[in-house]
């Protein structure tokens, strides 16, 4: 089975600052993959790198195909500030601008914009712009800017910072029935053992441990090492 995600001595630096060194796995379609580790650990650009939006060194795959120019298309990030996916006069104008970008007919986009607004639970928000909204339901709105293209693989960055706990529950409910390839970066524990089955431990930008969640979330010296707790 060809995998959903490919990675070979990925490596990223800010400058003269190394943010990811030899960072090598595999994900298989379907698997929920959680990315943990203390900030500044290399999440974030991680993710970043998966879709070449940084020009990393190494080999990235997508389904098989290597990086392109722009973005594989199977593919979606959620940023961690929904502000920058959010800014359109309505959160359903929002969902559809990808589509229409795309090249989808105005109808078509709306329609695929409104589903994607109800599999998080917004619709009825639709109209809504987004700076009336809470900052959980700014989230889940983000993700439908993502689901909105039916992408195969999901990627979110630290889809609960900020969040109060019954934002995360609310969260941690929705994202396991969402379809496709997931992979979360977070360091909140509790949310990655609700919506992750495998976990990557990164600190100082490298991969320390690769396995299932339960038995990364139990290893408190590894925790402790990789400041997660």
């Amino acid at each position: 089975m060809t995998p959903a995600v490919e990675v070979r001595g990925l490596g990223y630096s800010y400058g003269q600052t190394r943010a990811l060194s030899d960072v090598s796995f595999a994900v298989a379609p379907g698997e929920r993959v959680g990315v943990a580790g203390a900030n500044g650990s290399g999440k974030s650009t991680l993710l970043w790198c998966l879709l070449g939006l940084l020009p990393a060194k190494g080999e990235v795959r997508i389904f098989g195909r290597p990086l392109g120019r722009r973005p594989p298309r199977q593919a979606a990030l959620v940023f961690q500030n929904p502000e920058d996916q959010l800014f359109m006069p309505a959160l359903l104008d929002d969902v559809a601008l990808g589509l229409l970008n795309r090249g989808e007919a105005p109808e078509c986009a709306r329609a695929k914009a409104r589903e994607a607004l109800r599999a998080v639970d917004l619709l009825e928000l639709a109209g809504r712009e987004a700076s009336q909204l809470s900052l959980g339901q700014r989230k889940r709105a983000a993700i439908a800017v993502a689901l909105a293209a039916a992408p195969e693989l999901l990627l979110l960055d630290e889809p609960t910072a900020e969040l109060d706990g019954r934002s995360v529950r609310h969260l941690a409910s929705l994202l396991p029935s969402l379809p496709g390839t997931h992979i979360i970066a977070t360091h909140h524990l509790e949310f990655l053992r609700a919506v992750t089955s495998r976990t990557l431990v990164l600190a100082e930008g490298t991969v320390i441990a690769d396995g299932p969640t339960r038995e990364i979330l139990a290893d408190r010296a590894l925790l402790e090492r990789s400041g997660l707790i």
